[in-house]
């Protein structure tokens, strides 16, 4: 099964290497992470759970539950929009309350 640490790191707009220090690790295990080669130990996929501020369930790419689909999408738009900085965050409510 293979993670979907690039997926979340790439929103963060993260590079391996800043990743690689934020978990105290090195690059090349996150790219092998990445690419199905290897897979993290069970402390570190709780850091990228907590870096990424998801579940370990969303990281393996599994739905939690008894929630369906399209109730993750409010919580998902919400993490995309914290990760904005001011700037990109007001265009964001600007485009919402013009509807």
């Amino acid at each position: 099964m293979t993670l979907r640490i690039r997926e979340y790191r790439e929103e963060l707009q993260l590079s391996q290497s800043e990743l690689a220090k934020r978990i105290s690790n090195v690059q090349r295990n996150v790219s092998n992470w990445e690419n199905g080669i290897s897979e993290p130990d069970c402390a570190t996929i709780l850091k990228l759970a907590e870096i990424f501020e998801i579940t370990i369930d969303e990281l393996f790419g599994r739905e939690s539950g008894q929630t369906s689909k399209t109730e993750n999408e409010p919580a998902s738009l919400y993490r995309k929009i914290a990760r904005l900085n001011d700037r990109q965050k007001a265009a964001v409510i600007a485009v919402i309350d013009a509807f």
